[in-house]
């Protein structure tokens, strides 16, 4: 185990404002939060004036197996999530990808979350798809979860029916995450009605999508204390709309943000917040706050899918964070202005894992080897090798490939 580590200066937003700390971690674990600790010869110290420093970014839905582009479809619009996925099962994209071993499609998921900034993501997969995964990848999957691919006439086999899977989830204190109403036939309209009469909707509920929702079903969804993770990018994409996202928030749901699969998503998590704010505006000609956004993708995550205090930047919570390169130098909470070349610093577990070249000293003290490439016109520090990974994509499929997510290696 290295020293611990401070970090000083950070502005963190805290008590629904930005405010200057210092941040001492050793281990996984974050040790102090104050206004000011004196460094000294047992720490190594790092100067973080004029950045900022938020908890960790959570993406609450992909499915890191389908991270492949090009998109497919965009003009045709459906009426389920079935028919898209017909056409995406069908295309020469999916033949492509399938020339690719599970566990590279994983290891790109995993840095396209990990350039944006993400430190956790829930991959909505059955366990025993995802278990060889499971603490290799450079981002932390959400793995303690129970779940049904879908409830209604097209769902998959995924686990053993949601009301045994949700009695699990009340019993182990897990959350249990299904899609719901993806999509706006009768089959979705009428979802959360089977989900209810399954036993199967309550606070351990982390439903995603929920497109075709009014005030019943929202205020039910709220008397429940069921969450709703909301994926803006890829309901446009597939279905020519999206959830009525300000219902829910009016009545107080918990709403999370998630990028969904490639093939219909966003490139990656930060795009999914600007588009977010964007698509909020567009729908009710008013602004989703950068508070509410921040909301989305740090506290209601942690809430939904059960992972501790809602606060992360805790003394005695794991150290999970993001440093960010505010160029407009706002004192402001401004995470929906958020580009790629704004990710300075990813922490995980303590560690780490990504950052700009300004922090290679860091990596060294953890004795960690790292790949130098350019983004945005920034050079950036990586653990692991991206360019490796691309390499082998492109020997799979035959030519060289890139991909929008990841930077041109």
């Amino acid at each position: 185990m290295t020293r611990p580590i401070l970090l000083q200066s950070a502005s963190m937003y805290q008590n629904g404002k930005m405010e200057t700390k210092d941040i001492v971690f050793t281990g996984e674990t974050i040790t102090k939060i104050e206004d000011s600790i004196p460094s000294n010869n047992v720490m190594f110290s790092i100067s973080l004036k004029g950045k900022k420093l938020y908890p960790g970014f959570i993406n609450s839905h992909d499915h890191l197996l389908a991270s492949y582009l090009p998109k497919v479809g965009g003009t045709e619009k459906h009426l389920s999530w079935l028919s898209y996925d017909n056409l995406y099962k069908s295309s020469g994209v999916f033949a492509e990808r399938q020339q690719i071993d599970p566990e590279i499609l994983y290891y790109l998921g995993a840095y396209k979350n990990l350039f944006a900034g993400v430190t956790s993501v829930f991959d909505h997969i059955p366990h025993f798809v995802q278990n060889p995964f499971r603490g290799i990848l450079p981002v932390k999957l959400i793995s303690d979860y129970t779940l049904a691919h879908s409830v209604g006439n097209y769902s998959l086999d995924w686990g053993e029916g949601p009301a045994l899977e949700y009695r699990m989830a009340e019993h182990a204190n897990l959350p249990f995450v299904t899609h719901l109403a993806e999509g706006l036939d009768d089959d979705s309209k009428q979802s959360l009605r089977y989900l209810e009469k399954m036993d199967a909707l309550g606070a351990h509920s982390v439903l995603v999508h929920c497109l075709p929702f009014g005030p019943k079903e929202a205020d039910k969804i709220a008397e429940k204390g069921a969450s709703v993770v909301w994926c803006p990018t890829s309901n446009l994409h597939i279905f020519g709309k999206t959830t009525n996202i300000k219902l829910f928030l009016e009545r107080g749901v918990n709403v999370c943000l998630g990028t969904e699969s490639s093939p219909s998503g966003s490139n990656h998590f930060l795009e999914e917040i600007k588009t977010a704010k964007s698509i909020y505006f567009g729908l009710y000609g008013e602004e989703l706050s950068d508070s509410d956004l921040f909301k989305m993708i740090t506290e209601n995550p942690r809430k939904a899918f059960r992972m501790g205090n809602p606060n992360a930047l805790m003394p005695g919570l794991k150290c999970d964070f993001v440093v960010v390169n505010d160029e407009k130098k706002s004192t402001e909470l401004n995470v929906s202005d958020l580009h790629w070349k704004h990710i300075d610093l990813v922490v995980i577990d303590g560690y780490p894992i990504y950052g700009s070249s300004e922090f290679l000293s860091l990596f060294q003290e953890f004795g960690l080897s790292t790949e130098e490439f350019v983004i945005d016109g920034k050079n950036k520090l990586v653990a692991g090798s991206p360019k490796k990974l691309m390499k082998q994509v492109s020997e799979s499929v035959g030519y060289k490939k890139s991909l929008a997510f990841l930077p041109n290696f």
